[in-house]
């Protein structure tokens, strides 16, 4: 297998589907910044803890705070093929950004004998406030990574997740509705309202292909990360670019641009620069 030529047409295509998402002005903009930390309890035994904060509207609001653990065990260990079971727990605190809900009505006048006079349709809506949700995560995956040179690595990581979102009340609410024998006038009213609690389960696949320059700490990385939703309908799609770089034998630094996409409205869509340092204690 050529190599060389692989991994540009992986970029290829991983450009190619981020330049035609950027056309959609409905995108948003955030930051991703996430510290970790790497223990071995044991040669094949690995221990992870992380920090993460990601901001959304343009960066202007909190999106998400996560903290998180990952225990991972290496049960196949070769000098090119390895595998690997993890499982993990996340808690996050998540804010839902103002929403306005739209209901629409046909509006009908007719005059004495029943002919329709006027025809059109209006609007109620709801404005709820943004609040915040909390949430956690518990993942248990199996990773396989090839090597089938010193500079190549490719890595394919199978995950299923169990998320619970907590119940949430007193979310302030806006109802306007028309008022009116004629109903001409759009009047507010204030309410509150709950978020029940729900679960769901997603199954995620991940392919990452990295490179490791020759003479340089640096191991530029291409990724595909598609979610599907394994008891309700969900399609998540998430393309990244980076690279990590290697300060010394315990401390990296890693920078990425993700482009993510999906239609559960559980993140926001659109553009994310994000920014990890992890050390190996």
């Amino acid at each position: 297998m050529d190599f060389k030529r692989l991994t540009p047409l992986l970029l290829l295509a991983v450009s190619a589907n981020l330049s035609a998402q950027m056309t959609d002005t409905d995108d948003d903009f955030g930051i991703d910044i996430t510290i970790g930390a790497e223990k071995k309890l044991l040669p094949d035994l690995e221990l992870s803890v992380e920090g993460n904060l990601r901001t959304q509207d343009e960066t202007k609001r909190v999106e998400r705070y996560v903290i998180g653990a990952d225990l991972s065990y290496k049960f196949l260990n070769t000098k090119k093929f390895d595998m690997k079971v993890s499982g993990g727990f996340e808690y996050m605190w998540n804010q839902k950004l103002e929403e306005t809900k739209f209901k629409g009505y046909n509006y009908n006048t007719f005059d004495e004998e029943g002919n329709m006079m006027t025809d059109y349709t209006r609007y109620d809506f709801n404005v709820n406030e943004r609040y915040w949700r909390n949430r956690h995560r518990t993942s248990l995956g199996v990773t396989a990574e090839y090597s089938p040179t010193k500079r190549w690595a490719f890595q394919l990581k199978e995950t299923v997740q169990y998320n619970h979102y907590c119940y949430e009340d007193s979310i302030n609410q806006t109802e306007w509705r028309w008022k009116g024998d004629d109903e001409d006038r759009l009047m507010p009213s204030s309410d509150q309202k709950a978020v029940d609690a729900k679960d769901r389960f997603v199954l995620r696949s991940k392919l990452t292909v990295e490179y490791n320059i020759k003479g340089l700490p640096l191991n530029p990385f291409v990724s595909i990360d598609y979610g599907c939703g394994l008891n309700y309908t969900a399609n998540k799609w998430k393309y990244s670019a980076g690279a990590d770089y290697t300060i010394s034998k315990k401390h990296k630094f890693t920078l990425f641009y993700r482009f993510q996409t999906e239609d559960d409205n559980d993140e926001p869509n659109g553009h994310m620069l994000g920014i990890g340092y992890k050390i190996k204690l």
